[in-house]
């Protein structure tokens, strides 16, 4: 078994302990509010994975996918872009605000183009973020963190005003046109065609991007530190804009494709309250240890815990918060692998080479 095998064979080690450890922690957690815990996971994944119930899960993995891929990106050069949810409100509400006003376009055009001005608007937005941690050191995480909300509470100021459609009880637009929605593929389901593009284009596009590519392996350098990277001669600069710019287009897609794909309309809850999809997303892309395949894999399986948390809610009467409380726990238990990897890994690889030779 070489090195690389023996680092991603712990690495799967430390991935599934996570996601042991935080169900372990949430069956007591059940168990203390009287609830039965066989019970209450069998509704669980019952609701998210059962065969009748695959296409919603892959709705819901859908946003998730494209935030946490995104992340990736800029998580590989160490760039800590938090500010996902923002982005993808920005997206969402650029996106559902255009449909508007080309109602009468053709499909074949107004479609890739909506889904294109969603990733550039959630880009524009992570830019005074990236432009402030490149050129000033201002530290992206508050930076991102205060743009959420900036985000969150304008989008609430359109939607309560001047987007708000007269007639709804709700903040939110009016439904955009019919011939905007993206076409569903499997007939008699909610699967749209935003699924296809998330799992089985954008994953392989970004897999390539960061294993297969010099500007990819850039950001990886640019990941071991600024010094690394300035000694490589690599522009710090340039590279970490650019993270970020990648980072927040995929935030930004992922709104986009949530109001042609599903809402069919701008809504403030467009990211559900539970479990966020701008941070949710970040639980993904660390699960995933940052690989596209492994995040998608990562996406679909939290999709269903948040899915099924719905189902366990209604049958069992757990709190549906319970899916955000499982996520919490699972990036508690992930940043722990983290730092065991940085303290232990290395040497217990060490170890190992020295035993081959």
């Amino acid at each position: 078994m070489n090195i690389e095998r023996q680092v991603n064979l712990v690495r799967a080690l430390l991935a599934l302990s996570s996601i042991g450890l935080a169900f372990v922690f949430c069956i007591m957690l059940i168990a203390l509010s009287g609830k039965d815990p066989g019970e209450a996971l069998f509704w669980l994944f019952y609701g998210g994975f059962s065969p009748a119930l695959i296409p919603e899960t892959f709705i819901r993995a859908t946003p998730l996918l494209f935030v946490s891929l995104g992340l990736a990106v800029a998580f590989s050069a160490k760039i800590w872009n938090i500010g996902a949810e923002g982005q993808l409100y920005i997206g969402g509400v650029v996106t559902a605000t255009l449909a508007l006003h080309i109602s009468g376009a053709p499909s074949p055009i107004a479609l890739p183009m909506l889904i294109l001005v969603s990733g550039i608007a959630g880009a524009l937005w992570a830019l005074i973020p990236a432009i402030l941690r490149a050129i000033y050191g201002i530290n992206e995480v508050i930076t991102t963190l205060m743009f959420n909300y900036i985000a969150i509470y304008f989008v609430s100021y359109l939607l309560n005003g001047p987007l708000r459609d007269p007639v709804s009880l709700f903040p939110e637009t009016t439904t955009i046109s019919s011939s905007l929605w993206l076409p569903t593929v499997v007939p008699g389901t909610r699967l749209h065609l935003g699924v296809i593009l998330a799992f089985l284009i954008m994953t392989p596009i970004m897999w390539f991007f960061l294993k297969r590519t010099a500007l990819g392996l850039k950001l990886e350098i640019l990941g071991s530190g600024e010094k690394t990277a300035k000694y490589a001669g690599i522009e710090s600069v340039r590279m970490i804009i650019i993270a970020m710019l990648i980072s927040g287009f995929m935030a930004g897609m992922a709104g986009g494709v949530e109001v042609l794909g599903i809402q069919h309309k701008m809504r403030l809850e467009i990211s559900p309250p539970t479990s966020p999809y701008g941070y949710t997303g970040i639980a993904v892309a660390l699960l995933g240890y940052l690989n596209p395949l492994l995040i998608a894999a990562t996406s679909f399986f939290l999709g269903g815990i948040m899915n099924g948390s719905t189902t366990m809610h209604r049958m069992v009467g757990v709190p549906v918060g319970m899916a955000g409380i499982i996520q919490a726990f699972i990036i508690l238990f992930i940043l722990l692998g983290y730092f065991l990897e940085e303290k232990f890994i290395h040497r217990i690889i060490g170890g190992l080479r020295k035993v081959e030779h």
